[in-house]
């Protein structure tokens, strides 16, 4: 553990604040009368009562409020207000979500629930889609925003409508459509490290029934966080460039298509430029740089990516249905290079080329009449083909009189879905929703692992089995397949108790089907992953629709959580958000969630597969000598462990950590913003928002030895436009430049090596938009 930037007290006394600040904006919330509003992104309106925000968490357009589902839905002037510009941020306003990376791919965890596995092929715990097009590859899931409308988080699993591996639920980016309207957004910006920033976003119609949009974005930083004097370079650098585009065509007032692409390319050793965590030795016996942001690297790390898709969306109404067809072609690239162990010495050294195309196709079938029944119907087909090409090479591999080893994976997946969900109003205050999903997944594996001798040869070597005994094509060359279906389910009952309030429990089945890990392609198959969620809720719109007050409690029982394929877990949780408008101009909001996320059973005499738990290596003061042992409890001897100075590197033992908290999943999270707008002259406005999260802590290793302690994030604009189309920013993230790890992780026996999360950073925008 290492201590952060700004004191943040003890636990209690910072949540005591925070609801205290949640009471004092509901007490200030006044008593006006109701008028209705007319825009639905979430803001205030000119009246001062908050306006409707519409969602498809269900597959159709809906009032947040009538959802019985736990949905975040954050708008896009409030993701710009608020400093949140990429799905990276999304954590510090949207309190259940947390994230990490690993080399070129996003991590999400959502109420705990996640995975660490960022190797290709994986396709995550947590689905991502964009405009409805799932993200079959998790370095798809790293993005910045640019013409968004809007970004939906659902909590908890996603059985049946969005059921691609949504165990833990689920995240979907809607971006703007072109329509009858001309529209022009410029953003043109520079910070610290030398970061110049451009964006811009054109829409409008092209002819009759014809609009299109085309979306730019670009990001150039000139120097680094951090130093590295090993190589006497800077350290976390970004350069980001992107174009999305829409081609929306109305022949009739009955049909729709769009076309839609996007291409990215980003280069970046944000989470490559590995450190040695504080407090820790590395086998070569290097300690960490004193700069927070530096490391002692002797090779430098980057990784390379190009990402690009297109999309085919058509909406036929006929008359008592919408028929929806949505077809999408993506294809990722990503070439890394990076050094494992964190210091000068060459002990450790990753390359690898990796990528993924995948083919998708959904039809959907929906009720255009939605009372007293609403229903869908749909089915659900994926293809993908992932492939890794990998050379661990380094003085570890010395003794062993090899250069280090070559490792191929080619994974093929073709999954099959049906699904349907219907509502039925019981009354028409109670509505009773249930919902079923078949799937059906069937893998296809050919990987290799070979040793690179001095001489320039690769040989094939190893076992011939896989470590359950089963038979490999041949020693160090697996080809082979799988297959595995499931039926999941949900159901969820929403009673309204006033106009304005209603109550909902739900029961949830979801699934995330076994696989192959391309890193690691002699090993056998992961088991799939099944969760059933159960959870209770309120949410409620106050004082005339000037507070927006939503309150859930959850309880998940998981087995086979894929971190080894052996652990069950069980999490218990409540979560609190709201938005208040208690004033004109003044717009409050923010959310807190608890969590207890444990390992049920991981480990023990009768598992199947134990738990990784590392001991650093240290001297003894009976013999030098001595090298750690470890029992088979997990334990250490204490006649044999070192317990003098640090040695470098670790010993990793196999044990029972059942009862331990799960990685990524912290106790307490919560945030709260503003955001004041005032009139400034005849035609003038100044806008200030600020946004502050607060993070108790979370672990990184099953063994919990690896953690983070508690932080804080503060965020802060003020923005002045003069006229209505033009204006000024000036902005700061992280202003109380907070040193926080967002990824450690033991490598090797070698290294605890870690990742930081961004310095304070600073800068000025203008903005013109039409």
């Amino acid at each position: 553990m290492f201590t952060n930037g700004p004191v943040v007290g003890d636990r209690s006394s910072v949540r005591l604040a925070f609801f205290g600040l949640i009471v004092t904006a509901m007490g200030v919330v006044p008593a006006y009368s109701q008028t209705s509003a007319s825009a639905s992104d979430g803001t205030a309106s000119r009246n001062g009562a908050l306006d409707e925000i519409i969602v498809t968490a269900q597959r159709r357009s809906e009032n947040l409020q009538d959802v019985p589902i736990a949905v975040s839905a954050v708008t896009a002037s409030t993701l710009a207000t608020t400093g949140v510009s990429a799905t990276t941020d999304i954590p510090q306003i949207v309190p259940s979500v947390q994230f990490t990376r690993s080399g070129a791919s996003g991590l999400f965890f959502v109420r705990g629930v996640g995975t660490t596995n960022g190797s290709g092929g994986e396709e995550g715990a947590n689905a991502v889609y964009v405009d409805g097009v799932y993200m079959a590859d998790l370095s798809q899931t790293v993005n910045n925003f640019n013409n968004i409308e809007r970004v939906e988080v659902l909590k908890g699993p996603q059985g049946t409508l969005f059921g691609r591996n949504a165990t833990g639920g689920l995240i979907h980016v809607i971006t703007r459509e072109p329509g009858d309207q001309s529209t022009l957004d410029v953003d043109l910006g520079y910070g610290n490290y030398g970061t110049v920033t451009g964006r811009a976003y054109v829409a409008g119609p092209i002819a009759e029934g014809v609009a299109m949009d085309l979306a730019l974005t670009k990001t150039y930083q000139d120097r680094g966080w951090g130093e590295n004097p090993t190589l006497n370079r800077k350290n976390k650098i970004q350069n980001f460039q992107g174009v999305r585009s829409k081609l929306a065509l109305r022949p009739s007032s009955s049909v729709k298509f769009v076309l839609a692409g996007d291409w990215y390319e980003n280069e970046d050793n944000l989470t490559l430029g590995y450190r040695i965590a504080r407090g820790t030795v590395n086998a070569g016996g290097a300690t960490p740089p004193p700069g927070q942001w530096d490391t002692t690297l002797n090779d430098y790390p980057l990784t390379r990516q190009k990402i690009w898709g297109v999309s085919l969306t058509g909406e036929v109404d006929l008359g008592f249905a919408t028929l929806t067809s949505l077809s999408a072609y993506r294809k990722t690239r990503n070439h890394s290079d990076f050094d494992v162990d964190g210091g000068p010495a060459p002990l450790l050294r990753i390359a690898f080329v990796s990528g993924l195309k995948s083919f998708q196709q959904e039809v959907r079938l929906a009720s255009n009449n939605n009372e007293p029944l609403a229903w869908q119907v749909g089915g659900f087909y994926l293809h993908s083909e992932a492939t890794n090409d990998s050379r661990f090479t380094g003085a570890l591999f010395a003794p062993s009189g090899i250069r280090g080893q070559h490792i191929l994976g080619n994974l093929e997946t073709d999954s099959y879905a049906v699904f349907g969900e219907a509502t039925y109003s019981l009354t028409p205050t109670t509505q009773l929703t249930g919902g079923i999903r078949y799937t059906k997944d069937e893998r296809h594996l050919i990987g290799s692992q070979q040793l690179m001798l001095p001489n320039g040869t690769e040989i094939f070597s190893g076992s011939a089995t896989v470590p359950s005994g089963r038979p490999l094509a041949q020693p160090g060359r697996q080809d082979t397949t799988l297959s595995y279906d499931a039926f999941t389910w949900r159901i969820a009952l929403r009673q309204e108790i006033t106009r304005d309030i209603s109550v909902y429990a739900s029961a949830n089945k979801g699934f995330k089907s076994g696989s192959f890990s391309l890193q690691n392609p002699l090993n056998d198959a992961y088991l799939p992953q099944s969760i059933m969620a159960y959870e209770i809720g309120v949410k409620s719109e106050l004082f005339d629709r000037k507070l927006r007050l939503n309150v859930s409690a959850f309880h998940y029982d998981i087995d086979d959580y894929q971190v080894r394929s052996a652990a069950t877990v069980k999490v218990d949780g409540a979560e609190l958000e709201f938005e208040a408008a208690p004033s004109q101009g003044l717009r409050i909001f923010g959310g807190v969630t608890w969590l207890d996320s444990r390992y049920g059973k991981f480990g023990g005499p009768d598992a199947v597969l134990q738990a990784p738990i590392t001991y650093p290596n240290a001297n003894s003061s009976a013999n030098p000598l001595q090298r750690t042992r470890c029992v088979a409890n997990g334990t250490r001897d204490p006649g044999v462990v070192g317990t003098g100075p640090l040695t470098g590197g670790f010993t990793t033992c196999f044990g029972d950590v059942s009862g331990l908290q799960t990685m990524n999943a912290p106790e307490f999270v919560a945030s709260v913003g503003a955001s004041y707008t005032t009139e400034v002259g005849d035609s003038g406005t100044l806008r200030f928002t600020g946004l502050y999260n607060y993070n108790s802590g979370y672990v990184f290793e099953p063994d919990n030895r690896v953690d983070q302690d508690g932080y804080s994030l503060v965020n802060g604009s003020i923005e002045y436009r003069p006229v209505e189309n033009f204006g000024i920013e000036l902005w700061g993230r992280n202003l109380g430049n907070t040193k926080y790890a967002v990824q450690k992780i033991s490598t090797s026996n070698i290294a605890v090596t870690e990742v930081v999360g961004a310095p304070r950073t600073y800068g000025v925008n203008l903005k013109i938009d039409f």
